[in-house]
């Protein structure tokens, strides 16, 4: 399992550098809006024209954002709960203890991408801004991804089968309904949406290391 998650990791993380790459460096436009350039401009462009900024959609993604974050607190408030009841750091679940890991991981590369490495800007400058912000990868995205898919992973600990496959398709409705919402909201380039979705891969792989790596200790 942990080989397998490895070789995984290797190649999802792989084709996610690959795929950051190629948005910097090929059919790079000229974004006359912001002022900005982006990557695979004949695709982004058009898109972006077409739809233009939806705040119906952009109000949906924003509150969809929150769920996700509602599941990190869900999260936090289990394994604080634990701490309190057994009274011992290491008699928490040790999937706990790969979650808050993975999510940490997953903070650093939204900073990471806004502050160091700065890909693209927005299509849009956003109402009280002076500039174009940073729009990839797709913040919201990034996060649905890593933090609803490796939620849907910890649903299989549920031993009841009915209650189980309900938290599985309340959680992978949320996550499509934000990746979805936040394409079609307008504050984002395609690009940004499927970068969000290939390091929010990467993010569920990396849990899954952490968490095979734990239990082995464990044992």
């Amino acid at each position: 399992m942990r080989k397998r998650s490895l070789i995984q990791f290797v190649a999802v993380t792989l084709i996610a550098v690959v795929f950051t790459v190629l948005v910097k460096i090929v059919d790079v436009g000229f974004v006359s809006s912001t002022g900005s350039l982006v990557g695979f401009s004949s695709v982004n462009i058009p898109f972006s024209q077409k739809f233009g900024f939806n705040p119906i959609f952009y109000k949906v993604s924003q509150v969809l954002g929150y769920l996700v974050f509602l599941v990190i607190a869900v999260f936090a408030f289990i394994g604080l709960y634990q701490l309190v009841k057994q009274k011992s750091l290491m008699k928490v679940d040790k999937d706990l203890y790969a979650l808050a890991i993975t999510y940490v991981f997953t903070f650093a590369l939204y900073i990471f991408f806004d502050k160091v490495l700065v890909i693209n800007l927005r299509p849009i400058i956003m109402a009280g801004e002076s500039i174009a912000e940073p729009s990839f990868p797709s913040s919201h995205t990034l996060l649905a991804v890593s933090v609803l898919g490796t939620a849907i992973s910890e649903c299989g600990k549920i031993r009841k089968e009915s209650l189980r496959v309900s938290f599985v398709i309340v959680l992978a409705i949320l996550m499509s309904a934000t990746v979805l919402s936040r394409l079609f909201s307008g504050v984002h380039w395609v690009t940004d949406i499927i970068a969000g979705i290939l390091w929010g891969e990467v993010m569920m792989i990396l849990y899954q290391l952490f968490s095979a790596l734990f239990s082995k200790e464990e044992k």
